[in-house]
């Protein structure tokens, strides 16, 4: 058994599980295959495997969407060269096909496996007080034009230096959406003149948290991020400090990295209507310094991931719906870049021209040709990374469904400490250990919190896994069975599990409910818990 001195805080290094967690290596038997349910195949973005795939939102001259355009209409260029389309795809929900309800990301991975999603955000992070009331006003407005069926499951989250709150959870209700707006109470933003830095990790730790909670949802997600984001940055004196900026910009690119890898776009909807500098474009239309060359802002990211930055005051709940209307009806299609770049630290521009000039594509600006790096679990002394104890620090909080690491709880009812994940196979991320099997690590959290969301007790543990190879045309319906025991006496009211595989940074987070759900208080918003939460 490995003792571990491991701190898990809110947006970086804290409180959340302070104290010493027990890392034990467990090594687990493959259990009977049993049949997944509604686990689609994972989207991936295969840079590494030198394939780009592009999600492209396409408008007149009047702003309207496109639709019914062919592969013929598109030109893709990457660094000035052509390219040959390989995929192409419209994704378009059809007018006569029926919504089907969801009510939780659990319902959304059963149901709609593949549904294109809304996110909204309101950033309570550098947000001035004023601000924060018109958002929720702007929010309440656009949704009152919509119908009491939301034709995209939608998540609403709020963020401030602290953490971030899931509000509600994915649903297609529209009074689900209108009730949580109601219900928020957003803290006055003291700090939001000052601490920069804490401001900066606080936006960078929300989009983050948001790509590895829903990276086993191969559907294409708007983010629409209502605020600012990133505080004012002076670059000039930033420069300054070559090893800063260094950090700044290798946060910024593994930032962009795995918002592309998760499939989110990210729009960002400035609600004091103050209008940035555009960038500056050549002669043909690509962006100068596209790369995060030390100067970009969170708009730069918007336009990194195929969003689009948007200013106006009187109109914001206009710019919302401009915002999810585009990610109902795009289309997606893919390349293999015919130069191939030798620099990781390279950024790949990305320009897709239409055959008619009175068109507009937007698309991703670009990408790092850099692999999204995963954080090993212990560093060389044999400690937890700061990488690890920041992905599993956001994970822990809240009740939000991470679906990365696709897995099932059950508790055995003749000794209620006992739990058992039931792990799919195909959802976790394997390599090869010798010709017969496969291996893979688990890292697990698992914490106990009474009704009011206070820790009680928390454990950690290592699980080194093997299983047997199987043939690329067999379907691969196996499950591991991981036991765990925690304490569940009262004051016990909900057990978290969070569990991350160490080859590829996924995170698969559930919840147990050892009372009423009606009786927990929300430890992110202070709120009574619903039934259908």
């Amino acid at each position: 058994m490995i003792k571990t001195a491991v701190g898990l805080g809110q947006w970086s290094v804290g409180t959340a599980l302070v104290g010493v967690l027990a890392w034990g290596n467990v090594s687990a038997q493959t259990a009977a295959p049993q049949q997944p349910t509604g686990q689609a195949g994972a989207y991936s973005l295969q840079v590494n495997a030198q394939i780009v795939v592009l999600d492209v939102v396409v408008l007149n001259s009047k702003g309207e969407l496109v639709e019914n355009l062919s592969k013929d209409d598109f030109t893709v260029f990457e660094d000035k060269t052509p390219e040959t389309i390989l995929t192409f795809e419209h994704n378009s929900p059809p007018a006569e096909k029926a919504v089907v309800p969801i009510e939780s990301t659990k319902e959304l991975d059963q149901k709609e496996p593949n549904a294109p999603v809304t996110i909204l955000v309101m950033d309570e992070v550098v947000s001035r007080f004023e601000e924060i009331a018109f958002m929720r006003d702007a929010m309440k407005k656009y949704l009152s034009t919509q119908g009491d069926t939301l034709r995209q499951p939608t998540m609403l989250v709020a963020v401030n230096t602290d953490r971030m709150m899931i509000l509600q959870d994915y649903t297609t209700s529209k009074k689900q959406i209108v009730d949580a707006l109601s219900h928020h109470e957003a803290e006055h933003p003291w700090r939001s003149r000052s601490w920069q830095g804490e401001q900066f990790n606080a936006a960078v730790a929300a989009l983050t948290g948001v790509a590895h909670a829903e990276a086993g949802h191969p559907g294409h997600k708007n983010m629409i991020w209502i605020g600012r984001g990133f505080p004012a940055i002076n670059w000039t004196q930033l420069a300054e400090s070559p090893v800063a900026l260094a950090r700044v910009e290798d946060v910024i690119q593994l930032c962009v990295n795995e918002l592309r890898d998760s499939r989110v776009t990210l729009y960002t909807i400035d609600p004091a209507g103050v209008h940035m500098a555009s960038t500056e474009v050549d002669a043909g239309g690509t962006a100068v310094d596209a790369a995060l060359g030390g100067q970009w802002d969170f708009e730069g990211i918007s336009r990194g991931t195929g969003g689009i930055p948007m200013h106006g005051y009187n109109d914001l709940n206009h710019l919302i719906l401009t915002s999810v209307r585009n990610g109902e009806s795009f289309y997606t299609l893919s390349y293999r870049p015919v130069v191939s770049s030798q620099n990781e630290l390279a950024f790949r521009n990305i320009r897709v021209v239409m055959k008619d000039p009175n068109l507009h594509a937007t698309t991703r600006s670009g990408y790092f040709t850099r692999p999204t790096e995963v954080s090993a679990l212990h560093d060389s002394r044999g400690k937890m990374t700061a990488g690890t104890t920041r992905d599993l620090s956001v994970a822990t909080q809240g009740l939000l469904i991470y679906d990365g690491v696709p897995f099932e709880i059950v508790r055995d009812a003749a000794k209620p400490d006992s739990f058992s994940l039931k792990v799919k196979v195909a959802g976790v991320t394997w390599e090869k250990a010798d010709g017969q099997s496969e291996k893979a690590t688990l890292t697990l959290a698992v914490e106990s919190f009474d009704k009011k969301g206070k820790v009680l007790n928390h454990l950690g543990q290592t699980f080194n896994l093997q299983v047997p190879a199987l043939a690329s045309t067999v379907k691969d319906e196996r499950t591991i069975s991981l036991p765990v025991t925690i304490a569940t006496a009262a004051p016990a009211a909900r057990v978290r599990f969070v569990l991350r595989s160490d080859k590829d940074g996924k995170i698969g987070a559930d919840n147990v409910f050892l009372i009423d759900k009606k009786e927990i208080t929300d430890p992110a918003t202070g709120r009574q818990l619903k039934e259908e939460h």
